[in-house]
């Protein structure tokens, strides 16, 4: 008898992890060489490069028979480089990723301030009426934390940039 029920233990200990599997979020950084490059999951911007995001929040998890799997479309985009777009699966949401762009010898160099995540082309310097774009900026930094594609420390440390700048 204590085999029977050291057999069944197992057995519904594996059925929670199954269950469960598709429940965790996966952190999954994305690079580009070069940085900068404008990522889209399935058509819509989610960010730049170099980012972070959480596979079962961009990439919605779907089962079949017993597995959980990932789907759709990642997309890396930088001007002057050609376009680089890949299946999305669990196996590539399983480790962070870093995509080599393709560029012209004359594609614009991007620093570090403007790799930013989201970052709309604001003037770099407080002006008059920048006031309203640096509020703009704050408010996608904000959506970003809130969405979890980025983390609380990137977002600090954005957003120290951003009122420095005033």
């Amino acid at each position: 008898m204590t085999t029977i029920r050291s057999k069944v233990a197992v057995l519904g200990v594996t059925a929670l992890a199954l269950t469960l599997q598709g429940c965790w979020s996966i952190p999954v950084n994305i690079r580009s060489d070069p940085a900068g490059a404008t990522v889209l999951a399935n058509g819509q911007v989610i960010g730049t490069t170099p980012m972070q995001i959480y596979a079962d929040r961009v990439f919605p998890h779907k089962r079949k028979g017993l597995d959980w799997h990932r789907e759709g479309t990642l997309t890396l985009e930088r001007s002057g480089c050609t376009p680089e777009t890949m299946e999305v699966d669990n196996d590539l949401l399983s480790r962070s990723l870093t995509v080599e762009l393709e560029c012209r010898p004359d594609a614009p160099m991007v620093t570090a301030s403007s790799a930013l995540p989201a970052q709309p082309a604001a003037a770099t310097r407080a002006s008059p009426g920048a006031s309203g774009a640096t509020a703009q900026r704050l408010e996608e930094l904000e959506a970003l934390r809130r969405q979890g594609l980025i983390s609380v420390e990137e977002y600090q440390s954005i957003r120290k940039r951003i009122l420095d700048q005033l």
